[in-house]
C-alpha cells in the first residue's frame, strides 16, 4: 500500500470523536462532523501547524497503530491549550511498538489574541487561526516528548526549547515563547 493512502487509514488524531484522515500532503480532510462540531479556527490551527515540517514530523511518527491522541475543545482550559501527562505505563510503554498509547490535547477555542496587545503582530499570533495553530503547535509537541518517554517537566530541557522555537519559527512567530508553566502556553509579545 503507498504511504499516501496509508496516511488516509491509520491516522492517530481523534476529533468530535472521529478520526481525522489527512491526504498524501499530511492536510487533514476534517469530516462533516468535525467540520460541524469542531471550532473553524481550531480546524484552521490544526491545519496551518500540520502544514509545518515540525508538524509533519510529529504527524508521521505518531501515525501508527500503537498511538491515539484524543483532542478536546475545553472553552474553560486557562490557556490555549494542554497536554497533559499521561500515566506511568504509558511513559514507560514509549519504547514498546507493541503496546498501545493514547494521549490527550486539550484545545481552548475562548482563548483570544488580546485587543491591543500584540505589539509585534507580524512575529507573533495575529488571528485565532494563529493562536489555535500556535496552541496545537505546543501541546503536540509535548505529545511529541511524552511518545519518546520523556516526562515533565520538559519545558527547561533545552531540546524541547530548541524544538519550540524551531515550529515558532516555521509558524512565523520567531518571538513567541513557550513559558516555564507547565499548565499553560501563555501568549505575550516580549519588548
Amino acid at each position: 500500500m503507498p504511504a499516501a493512502a496509508a496516511l488516509l487509514v491509520a491516522s492517530a488524531f481523534v476529533l468530535a470523536g472521529e478520526r481525522v484522515p489527512f491526504d498524501g500532503q499530511a492536510r487533514p480532510q476534517f469530516t462533516g462532523r468535525q467540520i460541524a462540531s469542531v471550532e473553524s479556527d481550531v480546524r484552521a490551527g490544526f491545519a496551518r501547524w500540520a502544514a509545518t515540517p515540525t508538524g509533519r514530523r510529529i504527524i508521521e511518527h505518531l501515525n501508527a497503530k500503537e498511538y491515539e491522541v484524543i483532542v478536546a475543545e475545553d472553552r474553560a482550559e486557562e490557556g490555549a491549550g494542554r497536554a497533559p501527562q499521561p500515566g506511568l505505563a504509558t511513559l514507560v510503554a514509549a519504547g514498546d511498538h507493541a503496546a498501545h498509547k493514547t494521549y490527550v490535547v486539550i484545545i481552548n477555542p475562548e482563548l483570544r489574541v488580546p485587543q491591543g496587545k500584540n505589539v509585534f503582530p507580524s512575529m507573533q499570533p495575529a488571528t485565532q487561526a494563529d493562536m489555535m495553530a500556535a496552541a496545537w503547535a505546543g501541546e503536540m509537541l509535548h505529545v511529541e516528548f511524552y511518545a519518546r518517554g520523556i516526562s515533565l517537566p520538559h519545558h527547561a530541557r533545552s531540546d524541547f526549547q530548541q524544538e519550540w522555537r524551531n515550529v515558532a519559527r516555521e509558524l512565523g512567530y520567531p518571538d513567541m515563547r513557550h513559558e516555564d508553566d507547565e499548565r499553560a502556553i501563555r501568549y505575550a509579545a516580549r519588548y
